[in-house]
């Protein structure tokens, strides 16, 4: 998620329109007025319009200024920094009655997805893990937000243990985008899919082994070494085993006495 978010920002970087600033001072026309994004000696930022404080915070981003349902809505990243969570977005746009008004997504919830803009409404469409089920939320000016639906995490279509290529993983994560390998992690882990999947979200390459086995470890964003997962991918087998931190001692999937002496063997120490 952090990663697509900073590239989303990298792009609006370079695609938005020339902005007067100094070295404390951010402003950007807007409504025929002006949206100031100004630093504070304590090095938060404030956003506001011709004067009027909208929102504050120690990252506030102007991302651009786009038409939604016949408006001009000005969108802002707004979040206290770090990337442990994303940022949250505010709205802000005209309303009938000339006023300028705001919406924020994400204030509340460890910040918001990225999103996705079009003339007939925004939508913000979560990142899900393997296992989980989530909200899309949709919002437009003077009619603020709706449920528009909900989403469930699946793998690609027509993929499976016949279509599977270790050597073309780049991270462990894409795993589950395997139909075969989804469900025969799910069929291990029942309900703690999630959980366990979230231990590999900040990982490199996965490893393959000279027998053919993919092995890789990672742990929680923000939280290495505390709830690591530890994955093996067999697919002369068609099996998969995994692993992760605990007190007093790690867990596995299935026990660590049913693993085969060749997978066994990968468990890193810290197992």
């Amino acid at each position: 998620m952090q990663f697509r978010l900073a590239a989303a920002l990298a792009l609006s970087l370079a695609a938005m329109p020339a902005l007067a600033q100094d070295d404390k001072v951010e402003r950007i026309a807007f409504a025929g007025g002006e949206l100031t994004i100004t630093e504070t000696p304590d090095f938060e930022k404030i956003l506001a319009f011709d004067g009027r404080e909208l929102a504050r915070d120690y990252f506030v981003f102007f991302d651009r200024i786009a038409e939604v349902t016949g408006t001009e809505v000005a969108f802002v990243y707004v979040g206290p920094g770090g990337n442990a969570c994303a940022p949250a977005v505010a709205m802000v746009w005209q309303s009938e009655d000339g006023e300028i008004a705001s919406d924020i997504a994400g204030e509340e919830d460890c910040g918001a997805p990225a999103p996705a803009v079009s003339e007939n409404g925004v939508f913000f469409v979560p990142w899900l893990l393997p296992g989980e089920t989530a909200d899309v939320r949709a919002w437009a000016p003077g009619e603020g937000f709706r449920l528009h639906g909900r989403i469930t995490y699946a793998p690609q279509p027509d993929t499976s243990w016949a279509s599977f290529d270790a050597d073309a993983v780049s991270h462990p994560m894409e795993l589950f985008q395997n139909a075969d390998i989804l469900a025969a992690a799910e069929a291990l882990l029942g309900g703690e899919l999630t959980d366990v999947a979230s231990g590999l979200g900040t990982a490199s390459a996965p490893d393959v082994s000279p027998g053919g086995l993919l092995y890789a470890r990672g742990c929680v964003p923000h939280a290495c070494g505390v709830a690591d997962t530890f994955v093996v991918v067999d697919k002369a087998a068609q099996a998969i085993y995994l692993a992760q931190q605990d007190e007093p001692s790690a867990r596995f999937w299935p026990e660590r006495a049913a693993w085969p002496k060749a997978a066994a063997a990968l468990i890193p120490s810290a197992f």
